[in-house]
């Protein structure tokens, strides 16, 4: 076993103790799926998670958001296969109807992650992400395990510091 493996276990036990518990519902956007196209994306996900057992999720706002990206001029010839993989996986209802004023794709997982804005993240979900400024701000959300890929390796972010201390005022608990 490699030494990433063992520190993503130790990590995922980690976040074991904050309530995470198999299958981890795996909330993903629309820019790490197209990343990650010429990649088996699940058998990353299984192996720096260390389980089979995942939920793969995306909102309707990310699919939205690669029905975009394969229209216009300035259409993108990966989005068609994207899309394609995304309706593989599990839809996420978010609640931001198709006619009503389309939230971005940020503003929807800021708000299925945390729906209350109280920096908590209720649904125990596993964000994959692209989108630095959007892992920036999932960093205040406790707790949240962030994942993306660089090189086509799937790294998991250690654990913030909000999340950090939660965890060691669970440990105080018992």
């Amino acid at each position: 076993m490699g030494k990433r493996t063992k520190q993503y276990k130790k990590l995922m036990r980690a976040f074991q103790l904050l309530g995470f518990r198999e299958p981890y519902q795996l909330l993903m956007t629309s820019d790490i799926i197209l990343d990650t196209l010429k990649l088996d994306l699940m058998a990353l996900f299984e192996k720096t998670l260390s389980t089979k057992n995942l939920k793969p999720m995306i909102t309707q706002c990310c699919i939205r958001a690669l029905y975009a990206k394969n229209v216009g001029p300035n259409r993108d010839p990966a989005a068609a296969a994207a899309i394609d993989r995304a309706k593989t996986f599990e839809r996420r209802r978010c609640g931001h109807l198709m006619d009503e004023d389309p939230l971005t794709e940020r503003e929807c997982m800021l708000s299925v992650v945390d729906p209350k804005g109280k920096g908590e993240n209720k649904f125990r979900y596993v964000v994959a992400t692209q989108d630095e400024w959007l892992r920036e701000r999932l960093r205040s959300v406790v707790p949240t395990p962030l994942m993306y890929v660089r090189r086509s390796v799937m790294i998991l972010e250690p654990m913030s510091s909000s999340s950090a201390r939660a965890r060691e005022r669970e440990e105080r608990s018992k």
